[in-house]
């Protein structure tokens, strides 16, 4: 296997700064994720309370870009700027999935959220469990997803730049980071101190074949968002965004719809 050197960030100085902010703001909300779950916090605050964590996490996602803006885009308007477009991929992305497809996760790999909120919102006519959706928890995986995507970005930039990767050894580099990304955000979040707010009803099994239900996700969705504007020459519109996230969030309908024929309720 032929060897280069490892680049890490993009090769587009705009989007390599966003990836920059956006690694070293991760490790920030996690530890204030961390204070507050572990804590226990959170069992005094109601939906206002909830709701403006949320907020509070992914707003720097919006806000550090728009005050500090890359220079090579300090004079774009901000539907123009690649910070923007990054940010309402995810948020498609994440509207869809916790609207959607949280009620595979009800259904099929049996988790459960216990928050006292009354803020929720969730499809109709998907899933059997009548299940809700807590609002405040669309702007916290805004948080989630965006360091997951950027992180899994990075490190497949890396790789493949670094080992010369070609398109099956790409694939299963994307592979292995959705599945171990599954794992991990499982492995840390369903745990006894939190199963009053969230769990799964067999976290064993979540663990070992819950993982790539999950892992699913983000097979299909890191390719398509590593391609956002990673050529400088060829930026990407917002429509194209747009029509790109909710193609990537239709790809993930239909591969979850297969995982719940394939294994059924775990």
């Amino acid at each position: 296997m032929a060897t280069g050197t490892g680049q890490w960030l993009s090769s587009n100085p705009a989007k390599a700064r966003v990836e920059r902010l956006y690694l070293i703001y991760s490790p920030i909300w996690i530890a204030l994720m961390g204070v507050v779950m572990l804590t226990g916090v959170y069992r005094s605050w109601g939906d206002p309370g909830y709701m403006l964590f949320g907020v509070g996490l992914a707003a720097p996602l919006w806000l550090i870009p728009y005050l500090a803006p890359p220079p090579e885009q300090a004079e774009l308007p901000i539907w123009r700027t690649g910070w923007f477009r990054l940010n309402v991929w995810i948020g498609i992305f994440v509207f869809v999935g916790s609207y959607f497809f949280t009620h595979y996760f009800f259904d099929v790999v049996g988790m459960r959220y216990g928050f006292p909120t009354s803020w929720n919102l969730q499809a109709e006519l998907v899933g059997e469990s009548e299940a809700t959706v807590p609002l405040f928890l669309y702007p916290v995986t805004q948080a989630y997803f965006m360091t997951y995507h950027v992180t899994a970005t990075v490190v497949l930039r890396y790789l493949s730049t670094r080992l010369s990767l070609k398109l099956l050894g790409k694939i299963v580099v994307v592979a292995l980071l959705a599945y171990v990304v599954a794992f991990a955000e499982t492995f840390f979040m369903a745990v006894p101190a939190l199963a009053d707010v969230f769990e799964y009803a067999d976290r064993g099994r979540m663990l070992l074949w819950g993982s790539m239900f999950y892992g699913s996700f983000f097979v299909i969705s890191v390719p398509v968002f590593a391609r956002i504007d990673e050529d400088p020459d060829q930026n990407w519109t917002i429509g194209r965004t747009m029509l790109s996230a909710l193609g990537v969030s239709m790809a993930v309908f239909v591969v979850l719809d297969g995982w719940a024929k394939l294994i059924g309720p775990l």
